[in-house]
């Protein structure tokens, strides 16, 4: 049986707690959330837990010699991402042509890539199933497919050199930006908005973690951890505009900065090893640990992926509403309360589900 590491657990669901936020636009808490105080936000914390997950699932097998087996494991985790996504992409259409027929507001049907599909019906379905294309806010799932796929061979090289398996990495990572290389959208002109062949380096930064686990106590030194600790106060404010005392301050900065999310600017990478260095070296997980957000976070964890995809719906709800009746303060304060309650909710059902069939077993 898969071991679990509830730290990791808690931090995962901590990053599916602010996603579900930050895919609502003009939601009144997005302004609170990481990615204003940051370069990255939740999404790389998320590949890289990912990345760290992956080991922690699937190490044993790769050891066991049994190569067809353990890469048949990982295939089918990809499957089944894969069926997700198209399960997800759709009922998010469906919602927006529902909400775009009761309201009237043709808009909800052409923002974020929802156009093509309703407009070109055959070369919009065509388009998702090969996914090439994506809409907005539901575009994630595609890049953990192209991960999984990858991950043999990661797990191939790193199992005899994580240094090796990260060098290759970081190789495709220089690769891809310095040729600009991404993978195309169709029918619409395009690529793909998180490029898999560069978000491969913070997944593959995170299984590189997941095999020198033993050895990261000793890793780097005290003044690394106060450079870190630099590094994200002067990101928090610059992006901050100086804590809202210098206006525009983000927006010079970013002429001069390597920011691009789609490519995962270098600057991203920074700041997330940056926090995560400070996060994990300064024992705050283990402070949190007393507090009631962590059984809470860590049960939204431990069952990522059925919360991920009640999120995501939730979050096209909450667009929905934003964009026609919902626009004050008070209501998406109370909609994200809820909202956040019905994902613990399930959690907690699904929790108690295996509960029940390990007791049976």
């Amino acid at each position: 049986m898969r071991e679990r590491i509830d730290a990791i657990d808690f931090w995962r669901g901590a990053a599916l707690a602010t996603i579900f936020i930050n895919h609502i636009p003009g939601n009144v808490l997005g302004n609170l959330t990481p990615r204003n105080f940051g370069f990255s936000d939740s999404a790389e914390a998320f590949v890289f837990l990912s990345g760290l997950s992956v080991v922690t699932a699937y190490k044993r097998r790769f050891e066991s010699r049994d190569l067809v087996r353990a890469v048949s494991s990982v295939l089918k985790r990809a499957l089944r991402l894969y069926q997700v996504h198209l399960i997800l992409t759709v009922t998010a259409l469906l919602l927006f042509g529902v909400a775009a027929a009761v309201t009237g507001q043709d808009a909800l049907l052409a923002d974020h890539g929802r156009g093509t599909p309703f407009s070109d019906p055959l070369r919009g379905m065509i388009g998702i199933l090969m996914l090439t294309h994506q809409i907005g806010y539901f575009n994630i799932l595609p890049l953990y497919v192209a991960l999984m796929l990858l991950t043999p061979a990661l797990f191939v090289v790193g199992l005899q050199s994580p240094w090796k398996m990260l060098g290759l990495s970081a190789a495709l990572y220089a690769a891809t930006r310095a040729l600009g290389v991404n993978v195309p959208s169709w029918p619409d002109e395009g690529f793909w908005y998180f490029n898999p062949l560069a978000w491969q380096l913070l997944f593959a930064l995170g299984m590189f973690c997941g095999f020198t686990a033993a050895q990261r106590e000793a890793a780097l030194g005290r003044l690394i951890y106060w450079l870190a600790h630099l590094f994200t106060l002067i990101a928090a404010f610059i992006v901050s505009n100086g804590l809202g005392l210098i206006p525009g301050l983000v927006d010079a900065a970013g002429e001069y900065l390597d920011w691009d999310k789609t490519q995962l600017g270098a600057v991203r990478i920074v700041d997330f090893l940056a926090l995560a260095y400070v996060i994990y070296f300064s024992g705050v997980t283990m402070r949190l640990r007393d507090t009631c957000l962590y059984p809470a976070a860590s049960l939204l964890g431990r069952h990522a992926l059925p919360v991920y995809c009640l999120g995501s719906v939730l979050s096209a709800v909450g667009q929905i509403l934003n964009e026609t009746w919902m626009a004050s303060p008070f209501l998406d304060v109370l909609f994200v309360a809820l909202g956040l309650k019905g994902l613990h909710s399930v959690a907690e059902m699904l929790e108690r589900r295996s509960d029940t069939r390990l007791a049976l077993a």
